[in-house]
């Protein structure tokens, strides 16, 4: 018996033509899985390696930081606080190569693999000044961190690490290695408050990010090209690791057109050293149009300015300064004068004599306390490096009348310096953090002007340091806390 097939209902049609429909989406889906799967394989890997290259940057910074953090540390005496020791890898012999251990001393713009490198405190005039060169390989082995999986770091793992050499040089050449240098401009020279010139950084469009910039830390990457084959002898020139970038005329603004070359250290003498921080090229889409073609650039930068710096090795001082002060108090019942004479006659620096009239509001005390009459003034045990540091010449210190040695005993009990309104804690000493020098508008209200702490020699001007007229004219002073503004930056800490 014959059969005859069905007519098709709607229903059926219905449900065929939504099969086909999800068979359609299920071949999209594996096509653009096949399509697209290379493109997001190489968008995780590139991530990978950009989240691995930052982690480098900052155990890099952390080290670093940790190094001129930590003088005391040291085995031989005599670094101070934020001097750096473990300067940069280079090849210094001839057919050397580099070995992740810190070279003493710096290039000049006229290095070449294989040459000795120089002292930059023989930097005794600004045009020798201007030739020094503190760069190289990061030491990772001097620091403890993970090394290359090969010496010539084919992958451009380590960082490059490039210094202003304000921050390797000797007591002799720079007297204050702490905020005050941020207080003078660039002048040229050992001697001088700031001997050599900062480091600066521009972004992707030549526009200025600082001009003040103390530790610049750049990760290569992989070569780009040919020219950067990391082989022997090739691989002893920065040329073979890190690149630069020509922003063309006519870019958008705000753009400052020229060539930024991270591995140009050969710049004319007295030209601003200056490093360029951009996103890396891609095969995955065209150049920035405002850029000289061709552009191959892979560069990860790190930086910390000296602000930066600086204002992490206050942190180490002050404690130290307030620790040296309570041990003081500790060991003799009462604290130390502060320095030499009462202002507004220049307060002596640290390690000075004292004469009468002792000051109860200056500088801190000489190393030998600013205590009395007497044959003997006890001793105020700073570190080494703090005195070398030149940091009594940077904090002020304010000491109460009942807690100095010509007050009869008992002393300290009735402390009545007060850092705020009279609800306030009363305290026996108050050290105060002035921070960097207001030499713009709006200027601190104490002066009126641009602050001078030091040219030349330090001010006997309490108005230099501190802000605010009720600081300079306390006791009471500024609550502690008190949020810094544009013409404020005082900081205060008690001492009970």
């Amino acid at each position: 018996m014959s059969t005859r097939p069905h007519p098709a209902t709607g229903t059926t049609l219905r449900r065929q033509r939504g099969a086909a429909v999800l068979l359609m989406i299920i071949t999209l889906i594996v096509i653009l899985t096949i399509v697209l799967a290379p493109r997001l394989t190489l968008w995780q890997v590139r991530n990978a390696a950009t989240d691995r290259g930052f982690q480098t940057l900052m155990q890099a910074k952390a080290a670093i930081l940790a190094h001129a953090g930590s003088p005391g540390a040291d085995v031989a005496l005599g670094r101070r606080l934020g001097q750096i020791a473990f300067t940069p890898d280079l090849p210094v012999t001839a057919g050397s190569t580099f070995d992740g251990t810190n070279k003493t001393g710096c290039a000049t713009r006229t290095w070449v693999p294989g040459q000795a490198l120089s002292d930059p405190n023989a930097a005794n005039t600004a045009a020798k000044a201007l030739d020094v060169r503190c760069f190289g390989r990061f030491p990772w082995l001097s620091y403890g961190l993970e090394g290359p999986s090969t010496a010539d770091d084919e992958g451009g793992m380590v960082p490059w690490m490039f210094i202003s050499a304000n921050l390797v040089v000797a007591a002799p050449c720079l007297l204050n290695l702490n905020p005050l240098m941020l207080s003078s401009g660039y002048t040229g020279g050992c001697g001088t408050p700031v001997p050599f010139p900062w480091l600066r950084v521009v972004d992707d469009r030549g526009n200025l990010l600082s001009s003040e910039v103390a530790i610049v830390l750049i990760l290569p990457g992989p070569p780009l090209n040919a020219a950067q084959q990391r082989t022997t002898p090739n691989d002893r020139s920065p040329a073979a690791y890190l690149e630069g970038l020509t922003v063309a005329a006519g870019c958008p603004a705000p753009c400052v057109p020229g060539t930024y070359d991270n591995a140009a250290y050969t710049v004319a003498n007295g030209a601003a050293w200056t490093f360029v921080s951009a996103p890396p090229s891609t095969a995955l889409g065209p150049p920035p149009s405002y850029y000289v073609q061709p552009f191959a650039f892979n560069d990860r930068l790190m930086y910390i300015t000296a602000s930066e710096y600086l204002e992490a090795m206050e942190t180490r001082a002050r404690l130290i300064a307030l620790k040296t002060l309570n041990d003081f108090k500790t060991s003799y019942g009462f604290l130390p004068y502060s320095g030499d004479n009462t202002p507004p006659t220049a307060s002596t620096p640290l390690l000075a004599s004292c004469t009468a009239p002792y000051s109860r509001f200056g500088l801190l005390p000489a190393a030998t306390a600013c205590s009395g009459p007497g044959p003997a003034p006890p001793p105020v045990n700073y570190p080494t490096w703090f005195t070398l540091g030149g940091w009594g010449n940077y904090f002020i210190y304010a000491v109460d009348a009942g807690c100095v040695e010509s007050k009869a005993a008992p002393r300290c009990l009735t402390p009545n310096l007060k850092l705020g309104g009279p609800a306030t804690p009363s305290y026996n000493a108050v050290l105060f953090s002035p921070g960097r020098a207001i030499q713009t508008a709006p200027f601190a209200v104490s002066k009126g002007a641009a602050q001078a702490p030091i040219v030349g020699f330090v001010s006997g001007s309490l108005k230099d340091f501190l802000d605010s007229t009720i600081n300079v004219n306390g006791p009471p002073f500024d609550a502690a806390g008190t949020a810094p503004t544009a013409n404020y930056n005082d900081r205060m800490y008690g001492i009970p």
